[in-house]
């Protein structure tokens, strides 16, 4: 079977949400150019064209048919994590969303696997939105690289981890746009920081010992994994030459690398050949970040990895 597992939509169920809380949630729909989609705006950042294929489901799906593809590992969108908003509100977006996400999966139930929002921001609340929408058949959830200035691995978001390595969630860690100040020109927090942000919430979870206490949790990294498998020997060698490095682990870096799953969302093949090549072809899943500007379309193989990542 072709997969897609790094796919994204918003139904028009939330995209109705979004109008009529446009206020409280930030959101905007801009029209720049008569006879193209609007752009939507959420919280002054990352816009994006609000393509028919994001929300229309019999063009979604006419999409995956041209594509090849058979089946869909469905994300929400980054833009629509709200996790800096109220707790209260992103509880509300998140439930919302998930509900849609559920509407479009009963029309096409055998081309549609779901990952669901959770309103990171209150971990707990978090936790139960993960149980309600994996009691429901979603697979697990998107999540951000973490909220505000906590990474993952801080200790207020023990109550998620518990809850998704109690069901052996998919955790799609997806990255959003980097505020580093140094990227100022255009599409660089973008280009670069996505992959940047991904590196750094990977490694964090690798050296703050979230993969030894959740063994559970199958996390799949966005982007080929940004930049961390591809420095694994700046890893390898530091853990060889420093004790405070060895202290933190359990097993050698590579092996670390190795309990991620990654998507193909890379453009070249020679990259995703040396991606193979580090992590074995059974950690790597198909992926395309469709419909967004930068998507890899169709996918590139393989899909080897998809067995394991949604193996019971």
């Amino acid at each position: 079977m072709t997969i897609d597992c790094h796919i994204h939509a918003i139904p028009e169920a939330m995209l109705a949400w979004l109008r009529s809380n446009a206020a409280r949630a930030g959101a905007r729909f801009e029209q720049r150019e008569p006879g193209k989609p609007p752009i939507l705006i959420v919280g002054g950042r990352w816009p994006f064209e609000l393509k028919p294929v994001f929300h229309d489901l019999d063009q979604f799906l006419a999409a995956l048919d041209a594509a090849g593809i058979e089946r869909a590992l469905l994300s929400p969108v980054p833009q629509l994590f709200f996790y800096e908003a109220e707790p209260a509100l992103a509880r509300e977006a998140a439930r919302a969303y998930n509900e849609a996400l559920l509407g479009w999966q009963k029309r096409a139930p055998q081309r549609l696997d779901l990952l669901a929002t959770v309103p990171l921001n209150d971990p707990s609340a978090a936790a139960d939105e993960l149980a309600w929408a994996m009691e429901r058949g979603m697979r697990g959830a998107i999540v951000g690289p973490g909220t505000a200035d906590r990474l993952l691995t801080d200790p207020v978001f023990e109550p998620f981890w518990r809850a998704a390595d109690e069901r052996k969630a998919i955790l799609f860690l997806h990255p959003l746009l980097s505020r580093d100040p140094r990227l100022a020109r255009p599409q660089l927090p973008n280009m670069i920081g996505v992959p940047w942000e991904t590196t750094v919430a990977a490694a964090d979870l690798i050296f703050g010992g979230v993969l030894d206490r959740y063994p559970n949790a199958r996390i799949l990294l966005a982007h080929g994994g940004g930049y961390l498998p591809y420095q694994i020997g700046r890893l390898e060698r530091a853990y060889a030459v420093w004790e405070a490095v060895r202290r933190q682990l359990a097993e050698p870096p590579l092996a670390y690398l190795r309990r991620f799953w990654y998507d193909t969302v890379l453009w070249r093949h020679e990259t995703l050949e040396y991606l193979c090549a580090v992590v074995g072809p059974d950690r790597i899943v198909p992926g395309s970040d469709f419909p967004f500007d930068l998507s890899v379309w169709p996918p590139l193989g393989t899909r080897e990895g998809s067995s394991t990542l949604f193996a019971e």
